[in-house]
């Protein structure tokens, strides 16, 4: 049997800010693949540091050994967290009043076994479709997504919220962090996930990132689709914003329904990933 055809696009934008703090990256080794993203925050430039140094460390890692199972990736975000640490360390040496964060996100792909796996930290998000209907969405470690948990605000006022950038958890945090991680999972005959910042889905509803899913006939023309929308807004006070896309399989011709596409519109992340700790 074939292994299915994996095709992966990414874009990154520096929006209105004066800098671009994000960081991202794709690779494919042995028949697996690691997508991983981060956005990073900080003065000094340290955000584009902390999070370019979050995306090598990823990346090493899977070079080195590729993680078969969620203890595993959760290792690996780990690693990714102690490399950010350790550059603040030496950055305070200088700045004793730097600080350096980032998110992350990671997808790992193990095409020849059909399985995958996700993790996070932050609030950059991991969205999954499988044959045009979104199955999951993860849960961000963000004030604003406890404060929708507990009922204290409605989908309708988050957006104006002040503050609603905080985060809960995030890489070179002072506290021990234990990413979210999800799987593995078996892939169907086509699966679209998205990994992206919130500076990208902070101005698309879930709505409509899938009805430009429906109507795009590669990774590139999704991306491409849901930027122009941004870039037309010309929000003044945009973010730097990024993303990237993977189809495995091929997709299949027909429109999602809209009762598909409302049912979490409405959610800023769904729960369901499990909670994966260092191993000691």
């Amino acid at each position: 049997m074939n292994e299915p055809i994996v095709r992966v696009a990414q874009r990154s934008f520096i929006g209105a800010r004066s800098g671009n703090e994000d960081s991202l990256a794709a690779e494919e080794h042995g028949g697996k693949w690691c997508l991983v993203l981060s956005d990073g925050a900080g003065g000094h430039s340290d955000g584009a540091l902390a999070s370019r140094l979050a995306v090598e460390r990823v990346i090493s890692g899977f070079r080195s050994r590729p993680p078969v199972d969620p203890a595993d990736l959760a290792e690996l975000v780990l690693d990714a967290h102690d490399a950010v640490l350790a550059a603040q360390r030496v950055r305070r040496e200088t700045h004793p009043t730097s600080g350096m964060f980032a998110t992350v996100v990671v997808l790992v792909l193990d095409v020849a076994n059909g399985r995958a796996m996700w993790g996070h930290v932050g609030d950059s998000r991991l969205y999954h479709w499988r044959a045009g209907k979104l199955v999951s969405v993860t849960r961000d470690d963000s004030v604003l997504q406890a404060m929708f948990d507990t009922g204290v605000v409605d989908a309708a006022r988050m957006r104006s919220l002040a503050h609603r950038n905080l985060l809960l958890a995030a890489l070179g945090s002072g506290n021990e962090i234990e990413p979210n991680v999800h799987g593995p999972l078996e892939l169907g005959s086509w699966d679209a996930f998205l990994l992206c910042t919130d500076g990208w889905w902070d101005g698309l509803d879930t709505g409509r990132i899938g009805m430009f899913l429906a109507q795009a006939g590669s990774p590139d023309e999704w991306l491409d689709a849901m930027r122009a929308v941004m870039a037309e807004r010309a929000d003044p006070h945009q973010d730097n914003y990024s993303a990237i896309a993977c189809w495995v399989g091929e997709k299949a011709v027909g429109k999602i329904l809209e009762n598909e596409l409302d049912t979490i519109v409405a959610r800023p992340g769904s729960a369901g990933g499990q909670l994966a700790t260092r191993r000691k």
